[in-house]
């Protein structure tokens, strides 16, 4: 049995579903736009907060490379030396407090692998600070060994003068004392420690560097598959709305055409005074009173021809 249908009730319903297609286009329209928004900014944003710090430590630590080359340049002249010592420290702590920062990772810039390289750079840095403190220590102690040493010849020798009478700067024999290290001597003390701190951080300073630039170059690749994305949306969105379409305009017509066309041909009998069948019933609710009208029009003439064939 065909259920009973309605003309303003399918009608209602296709308004609706309309209606709700152009909502949910705009939603989804809408949604994905933001997404892809909030997607750009978000990673500009850490990618922005990473390359500061990754530049500020780049360049501490090219600064304290500098500051190493040139202590061991003037490793006999105590004022630089301690100039160059002092410039090194303040460095060293600066690129300690940046990568503690940077390992707390409190902007959430940097990935999970990134932190795990800043703490291979932590270890590099304080390898490189604790060899760099040991030919500190060992310049130190050579310095004041030699002004100990310096000291005790030059009281032998005021000694010796007074003894004598005569100075004897030129009869005295020089020993052979303690000596400053050479740039050479310093360097290779230094070398396990440098070439960790210059290949793990500075290199991966910069390697690190260069993968943050590339994903920000590569943002307009993810704002066009944002937008490609969109366009699927609005495309499929497109298709049902064309089905609803479709839909509403097979339905529709069918449901008003049918119904009148089988009504005309059974009045149009009728009016000929041909014998029809009985109205079949109509499941257009609209068009329920109509069909009922005929049948009781085509009733009522069967009866007026039965009884007018009746004998007299």
């Amino acid at each position: 049995m065909k259920k009973t249908t309605s003309i303003n009730r399918n009608l209602t319903v296709g308004l609706i579903a309309i209606i709700v297609f152009f909502i949910l286009q705009a939603v989804g329209v809408l949604t994905m736009g933001r997404y892809t928004e909030r997607e750009v900014v978000e990673v500009a944003r850490k990618n922005t907060v990473a390359q500061v710090d990754l530049a500020d430590l780049s360049t501490m630590a090219q600064q304290i490379r500098r500051y190493e080359k040139e202590y061991f340049i003037y490793v006999n002249n105590p004022e630089k030396r301690t100039q160059y010592q002092k410039e090194w420290t303040g460095t060293m702590e600066k690129i300690t407090a940046l990568l503690g920062r940077m390992r707390a990772n409190g902007s959430s810039a940097l990935s999970a692998d990134d932190l795990s390289r800043v703490g291979q750079w932590t270890a590099a840095s304080e390898f490189y600070a604790a060899e760099m403190t040991k030919v500190f220590a060992e310049v130190n102690a050579r310095a004041n060994k030699m002004q100990e040493e310096a000291a005790t010849a030059q009281a032998a020798e005021e000694q010796a003068a007074s003894t004598k009478g005569t100075k004897t700067k030129d009869t005295t024999p020089v020993l052979e004392g303690t000596r400053m290290l050479l740039p050479d001597e310093a360097n290779d003390l230094i070398k396990a420690g440098k070439d960790r701190f210059s290949a793990d951080l500075i290199k991966g300073v910069a390697t690190t560097f260069a993968q943050k630039s590339e994903a920000t170059l590569a943002l307009t690749t993810v704002t066009n598959q944002g937008f490609n994305k969109m366009i699927y949306g609005v495309m499929a969105s497109v298709l049902i709305g064309i089905g609803i379409g479709v839909y509403l305009l097979i339905s529709l017509p069918k449901s008003v055409t049918e119904p009148i066309r089988n009504l005309t041909t059974l009045v149009d009998a009728l009016s000929r005074g041909e014998s029809t069948k009985p109205v079949a019933s109509i499941k257009v609710l609209e068009f329920k009173n109509l069909s009922a009208a005929v049948e009781r029009m085509r009733i009522a003439q069967e009866l007026m021809l039965q009884r007018l064939q009746k004998p007299r």
